[in-house]
C-alpha cells in the first residue's frame, strides 16, 4: 500500500512541473496582464481555469496511477 502512495506522491511531483509549465504559456497569451485578446471577464475565468487543471490533472493523473498500481498488486500472487 505504501508503494502505491509514494509512487503517486512521486506522480503528482513529476507531472505539476510539467502540467504548469504546458499551461503557463497559452494562459498568459490569453488573460495575461497585457492581453487584449479576451475581455476582462473572460481573463479571469481563463486565469482560475489554468490554476484549477495545474492542480487537478497532476491529481487526476496520480489517482490514475494509485489505482492501477493497487489493482495490478491485488492481481499479482504472492510467495508464500
Amino acid at each position: 500500500m505504501w508503494k502505491s502512495v509514494a509512487l503517486a506522491v512521486l506522480t503528482f511531483l513529476l507531472s505539476a512541473p510539467a502540467v504548469a509549465a504546458a499551461l503557463f504559456f497559452p494562459v498568459m497569451l490569453l488573460a495575461g496582464p497585457h492581453s487584449t485578446i479576451l475581455p476582462s471577464p473572460l481573463q479571469t475565468v481563463v486565469v482560475l481555469l489554468g490554476l484549477l487543471s495545474v492542480l487537478a490533472l497532476p491529481a487526476w493523473l496520480s489517482f490514475r496511477v494509485f489505482r492501477r498500481f493497487e489493482a495490478w498488486r491485488l492481481r499479482v500472487p504472492r510467495a508464500a
